[in-house]
């Protein structure tokens, strides 16, 4: 759940909170990608947290790793109570649209790519948005996941905006190569900006 207090999966860092906000914004706005300000407000706060190593990476005892997203669905299934369903769906739509947008590229040498990121992200934020919850905080949280959800290919393209510098350029030729590779569907919008349309595009790229 979004809480501002130790015990939640989302904490602002008010010194990274206006750079992240400031680069969304653009990455959105240069890609006309109609962002709810709620789930982008959510997207701040998420980078924020995560760019501290030790809520990004989970501990087993004496060393810290990602979980595969398919743990996450495990333990989900296997939650005894909503709550900490809702918790393991959260941590795996989180760790899926940050993994999918900022470090796509160390998936060129997974057995996975991006897609599976996307997919399984939308998969747990869809889950999260469809159930039913009687607190007014929590329906505003599933309003956010929904828009998550529903859009989470155009969120990835806006992250994947966030580590590069705005008058970064990459040869056509490389783009359509990085494409091929990876499929991601920041490559696939900038290449179809330059008049090059894919067979295999993602679906949710306009």
């Amino acid at each position: 759940m979004v809480r501002a207090h130790s015990d939640g999966l989302i904490q602002p860092t008010a010194s990274l909170q206006d750079f992240f906000r400031e680069r969304i914004e653009s990455a959105t706005e240069k890609h006309h990608i109609d962002g709810d300000d709620d789930a982008l407000w959510y997207l701040t706060q998420l980078l924020c947290t995560y760019s501290k190593t030790n809520r990004f990476l989970d501990h087993n005892g004496s060393s810290a790793a990602l979980t595969p997203l398919a743990e996450y669905y495990r333990l989900a299934l296997e939650s005894s109570n909503q709550y900490e369903r809702r918790q393991h769906l959260q941590r795996l739509g989180d760790v899926a649209i940050v993994i999918a947008g900022l470090f796509s590229g160390a998936l060129n040498r997974k057995a996975v790519g991006v897609n599976y990121y996307i997919s399984m992200g939308e998969s747990a934020y869809g889950t999260l948005a469809d159930e039913s919850i009687h607190s007014a905080r929590h329906r505003a949280l599933n309003s956010i996941f929904k828009s998550l959800a529903n859009n989470f290919s155009d969120y990835v393209v806006a992250l994947s905006e966030i580590p590069h510098k705005d008058d970064e350029t990459q040869n056509l030729l490389q783009m359509i190569d990085e494409w091929e590779n990876t499929k991601h569907p920041a490559i696939a919008r900038k290449l179809r900006n330059q008049g090059v349309f894919l067979l295999h595009d993602h679906g949710s790229i306009h």
